[in-house]
């Protein structure tokens, strides 16, 4: 006999899929605002409810069992829908955008643009996550993704922003005392991004000295960062030079904070990437933002 879905136990779902992400009940107490004692009420009342158990209780661990595994997942996305399908309903002025961004983008790139979003479409409130690493968009909060990344992306929608193209910049000091001749920079006074290091194909000091025809670096030479916001800046403290992507820099050459000493340009493997879930393109929200950047990358 199938069961009514008005006899379906929502708070032991929602309990069951709160400890089964986070694998403890404490966590999941924090989560949903109640008692770990509580949670465990409900997930036992589910066990109930489906006849079999859903965890594998230790001493001091938890673990799905096999029942928990084939339910977790699919609860989860079904609990993500729902939070989607009242999102679209709700009053206008509750909408908010949920995007995961590399640091380095969002600071260099979008957050100079981004008021001109915000004065379009004022009831969509924005929120924007430092995200290095890809995100889950079946499981994390996130509406829209901005990568750095090769061509890749799986089964998500992805609209190419721009390609990555990278080449020395510094301050106009520094250029103006080392002049057009590579050879001349002190290895000293080379700013290193060690996210270049992640995947083959990104450009490197190393691989643009020898595209240059300079001397190879020596090992050690020069600070390094942990990513390339870190290097532009000290860059445009006047601490050196780093290795400028475009277009992440294009504003500060503009500006004249930064220069560009030489023309040699090595192009990245990667690219500047809005990605999203490909059901979710025609929400309002997420159309909009989408037409919005791709109209920027375009002018840019």
């Amino acid at each position: 006999m199938v069961s009514s879905i008005r006899m379906l136990p929502l708070n032991a779902l929602r309990s069951f899929d709160a400890a089964a992400r986070r694998l403890s009940f404490t966590a999941a107490a924090t989560e949903l605002g109640v008692t770990p004692a509580a949670i465990s009420v409900q997930v036992r009342r589910l066990e109930e409810w489906v006849g079999t158990p859903l965890f594998v209780r230790g001493h001091r661990s938890l673990s799905l069992s096999d029942a928990g595994q084939r339910l977790a997942p699919r609860l989860t996305a079904l609990f993500l829908e729902m939070e989607r399908l009242v999102s679209e309903v709700r009053d206008l002025d509750a909408i908010t955008l949920q995007i995961s961004a590399m640091g380095s983008f969002a600071s260099k790139w979008l957050a100079p643009r981004l008021g001109g979003f915000v004065a379009d479409h004022p009831a969509i409130q924005v929120r924007i996550a430092n995200a290095d690493q890809r995100v889950d968009f079946d499981r994390d909060a996130v509406d829209v993704g901005l990568r750095y990344s090769a061509d890749d992306h799986g089964e998500l929608h992805a609209d190419l922003i721009a390609r990555a193209r990278a080449f020395p910049v510094c301050s106009p000091a520094l250029a103006e005392r080392y002049g057009a001749d590579p050879s001349r920079i002190p290895r000293q006074l080379l700013l290193h991004d060690e996210s270049a290091l992640i995947a083959p194909g990104l450009p490197t000091w190393s691989s643009w000295l020898a595209a240059a025809g300079a001397p190879a670096l020596p090992e050690g030479a020069g600070p390094w960062f942990s990513n390339s916001h870190m290097a532009l800046s000290a860059a445009i403290a006047g601490q050196g030079f780093a290795l400028g992507l475009a277009p992440l820099v294009d504003d500060d050459l503009a500006a004249g904070r930064l220069v560009k000493p030489f023309e040699l340009e090595l192009e990245s493997s990667f690219g500047f990437w809005l990605v999203c879930r490909p059901d979710r393109l025609a929400e309002a929200k997420i159309a909009a933002f989408r037409a919005w950047i791709l109209a920027q990358a375009a002018r840019a």
